[in-house]
């Protein structure tokens, strides 16, 4: 594949994708306000959120034990006392929200299926829990990916280096200069850099976006892989 991709050795072989905020959008923040109203007793919105955030990195490798640890561990770090009752609740208003919350965005799958008539592979390498596997098979991403990395599964977060070599080891791509790997968040575009990948910062907005944030060059949507 040619064009213009500044910083990109021609012809590249790969195009490595996140998944939330760059193929997909969520309700996320709906779903957050439902868990707190759930659990009661004057629970903050933004308790629960640093409660997710502070338990990401565990969660992210994979160290509890399905969505039903992951959510207690969530629950403990907001200082809720165990309840299985109310776990249970939790992780079915957490699946209503994976079939209905999440939404890809209109360019996703036509530029994933431009890519491979071209012969470009692609990967979805995606920082997430166990709740991210039903949507990778509800939205059936495994259809248009050639590989799907997510974090929990192989051990492995953004930036940590090993993720971006298990991309690439599994999608046979010998020289990481010619991939390039698109997030819309900057440590995760800095970790790529670093494994010698080209990245790209993704920021999709209706408004202006600077053309260059935080090192790396913007841009707004996919359909300039094309």
């Amino acid at each position: 594949m040619t064009g213009t991709l500044r910083g990109v050795p021609e012809p590249f072989e790969a195009v490595l994708l996140d998944l939330y905020d760059t193929i997909v959008w969520s309700e996320w923040f709906r779903m957050r306000d439902a868990m707190a109203a759930l659990i009661g007793n004057e629970m903050e919105a933004d308790r629960l959120q640093k409660a997710f955030e502070a338990t990401l990195p565990a969660r992210g490798v994979g160290e509890f034990d399905g969505v039903r640890g992951d959510m207690a561990a969530v629950l403990e770090a907001a200082g809720v006392a165990r309840d299985d009752a109310l776990i249970d609740g939790l992780v079915e208003l957490e699946r209503g929200h994976l079939e209905n919350g999440v939404h890809l965005y209109d360019d996703a799958f036509p530029v994933l299926a431009s890519l491979r008539r071209r012969g470009v592979k692609t990967a979805l390498v995606s920082n997430c829990s166990h709740s991210t596997r039903p949507v990778v098979v509800r939205l059936g991403l495994e259809q248009v990916f050639d590989v799907i990395i997510l974090s929990f599964e192989v051990r492995a977060m953004k930036p940590d280096l090993a993720i971006y070599a298990t991309t690439l080891e599994r999608l046979g791509v010998v020289r990481p200069e010619r991939a390039v790997f698109v997030d819309d968040q900057p440590q995760y575009c800095d970790g790529a850099t670093a494994a010698g990948l080209a990245a790209r910062l993704i920021l999709r907005a209706n408004e202006d976006v600077p053309t260059d944030q935080v090192g790396h060059q913007v841009v707004t949507d996919l359909e300039w892989l094309l």
